[in-house]
């Protein structure tokens, strides 16, 4: 597995920072944990690209931790992987846009297209988003 020399491997995941120099890190472990969960090569990708628009939302719209860090962790369930982003900054966003020709706003829709479910958890001080996707 490929990561990039800032980002560390945490126990179960990935801490990286809140750049987009490190989108290729969070795809690379998407795709490996996916892999390694038992997807095909199509889903693997799926997911990946998923995280990639997820982390790129964290980058720029969220908030990195005191390290200036965001994490990417992934959890099983059964048949079902769950890659989770989480940053530091409260989600104040709006609907997102379904329209795949808009400009801006196509992050959720394509999660929303490329995963089984996705799950915005906004706390005090953090928002994360699980994408689960499940073993046909």
């Amino acid at each position: 597995m490929r990561i990039a020399d800032t980002g560390a491997r945490a126990r179960n995941g990935l801490r990286l920072p809140a750049h987009a120099s490190q989108l290729g890190a969070a795809r690379d472990y998407a795709w490996q944990t996916a892999a390694a969960f038992g997807f095909d090569a199509g889903a693997c990708d799926e997911l990946a690209f998923a995280v990639n628009e997820a982390v790129t939302n964290a980058i720029r719209h969220g908030a990195p931790d005191e390290h200036g860090q965001i994490s990417v962790t992934a959890t099983t369930n059964g048949d079902r992987l769950t890659l989770s982003v989480r940053d530091h900054g409260t989600f104040l966003g709006s609907p997102p846009n379904r329209s795949l020709l808009a400009e801006r706003g196509r992050g959720f829709t394509l999660m929303m297209r490329l995963t089984d479910a996705v799950q915005l958890c906004i706390g005090l001080g953090s928002t994360t988003v699980h994408l689960s996707k499940a073993r046909a």
